[in-house]
């Protein structure tokens, strides 16, 4: 990519001192702007795997049931989704510096209170709370990377911005648990609470959208336009998502509690477990995504390149999360929950590829956010419904109990996915429409 700019550069005509130097300051300024958002994303996720790090010692410190951690855990989808429609309908009104400042600030007010003893119901609202700063974060952190990026450029840093997530999930297992038991839960918190200042002040300093911005369409003028659309391939879309989110949002909040009550392993041992869980998905996600791109150079319909890939592996994700209800070594557990959770979040690699084929220019900015805020409400229901299983069985066997309904569930849409998930078809209809 650099050295394609580099010959752009060299074939344009000979500028002057002072009209290069801004351009050359302009393509350094972008990169900073990458390796912030990757920063940015990095504590996004980070400040989400937290609660489940710290599980055990705080449900014995709080007093806390199954149903009520696990009531915290849905707490955080509570605003999630709204926030992120609501914001989007103002972020091409307001300078997204300040607000993506704004978005930091609001993830460090709602961990601070927690770095001392607190109740029930605070809890409760900084989780909220934290929900809502942080339902916006990825659209924003991706509309601001392509202000500076045109469209041929985007895939290397999209690509950097996106694995700031899985970066935030494998340093924050063995730091945040490591930081727990040398001091205290109420630490991890406090750790957090000030990263996210920092990174608020570093994004006073470097942070600023570029000249494309206006070149965006905003989504309150994307809902106006209403090209008819056949929403077969959408449906596929957001029922394999759901899903998906689902076991983001059962992981985050019960995994790690499940490698030591329910497997047995140490607290810092299953903090390791859990950062190598999600460490799998950068080897399996790139390769996927490659086999992908390879089928559609060879003339592979997307329904297939795509599609079918995805929904195989749902399918093969669905199998692996029905292993441990059967009995297997601990190890083998973790390595096929591994396995089943890395295959899962690829349809969110695969889902908004799918939508942008079929939408319609106009309504494709739209048509995203709103099937991003229908599907993140798996995260309301998943640990709630997973603490109240694990209230009922009284055992570590509810946790698998659990992960098996799941897996039937990623079965169940994969297989849905063969049929549904026809992206040719579903632009065949739009043009017969139009």
């Amino acid at each position: 990519m650099l050295e394609a700019e580099g010959s752009r550069l060299a074939a344009a005509p000979a500028a002057s001192p002072a009209s290069t130097v801004p351009l050359e300051r302009s393509r350094s300024r972008r990169w900073v702007i990458v390796a912030s958002l990757f920063l940015f994303m990095l504590i996004n996720f980070a400040d989400k795997a937290v609660l489940g790090l710290v599980a055990i010692p705080m449900m014995h410190d709080m007093q806390l049931t199954h149903a009520q951690f696990g009531l915290v855990g849905s707490a955080f989808f509570v605003l999630f989704s709204l926030s992120g429609i609501a914001v989007g309908l103002i972020a091409d009104r307001v300078s997204m510096k300040w607000l993506l400042a704004a978005l930091a600030l609001t993830w460090t007010c709602a961990q601070l209170p927690l770095a001392w003893p607190s109740s029930f119901a605070v809890l409760l609202l900084c989780r909220i709370l934290l929900g809502a700063g942080e339902g916006p974060a990825s659209p924003l952190a991706l509309h601001v990377v392509y202000t500076w990026f045109d469209d041929h450029e985007r895939n290397l840093p999209t690509t950097i911005v996106q694995q700031g997530a899985t970066a935030g999930v494998i340093i924050a297992g063995p730091l945040l648990t490591y930081i727990s038991q040398r001091w205290h839960w109420h630490a991890t918190f406090l750790t957090l609470g000030m990263v996210g200042a920092a990174w608020t002040v570093l994004w006073l300093c470097v942070g600023k959208t570029g000249h494309r911005s206006r070149s965006v369409p905003s989504l309150a003028a994307a809902v106006t336009r209403q090209p008819r659309l056949r929403y077969r391939t959408v449906v596929g879309v957001m029922l394999q998502c759901f899903v998906g989110y689902a076991v983001i949002a059962v992981g985050f909040t019960w995994v790690p509690a499940y490698f030591q009550l329910g497997l047995g392993f140490p607290a810092v041992q299953a903090g390791w477990l859990f950062a190598a869980q999600v460490a799998m998905q950068i080897p399996l996600g790139i390769a996927l995504a490659v086999f992908s791109h390879r089928l559609l150079k060879r003339g592979v319909p997307s329904r297939r390149a795509r599609g079918t890939l995805i929904s195989a592996a749902c399918v093969v994700s669905g199998i692996a999360y029905c292993g441990p209800f059967l009995g297997m070594p601990p190890l083998v557990k973790v390595a096929l929950m591994g396995l089943a959770s890395a295959l899962a979040i690829q349809t969110f690699t695969f889902g908004p590829m799918l939508v942008a084929e079929v939408a319609p220019v106009g309504q494709r900015g739209a048509l995203l956010a709103l099937t991003n805020a229908i599907f993140t409400t798996a995260g309301l229901i998943g640990p709630f419904a997973m603490g109240k299983l694990l209230g009922a069985t009284g055992d570590g066997h509810g946790y698998e109990i659990g992960f098996a309904v799941t897996g039937a569930l990623l079965l169940a849409v994969g297989v849905a996915g063969f049929s549904l998930l026809d992206p040719q078809r579903s632009r065949a209809r739009l043009h017969t429409l139009q």
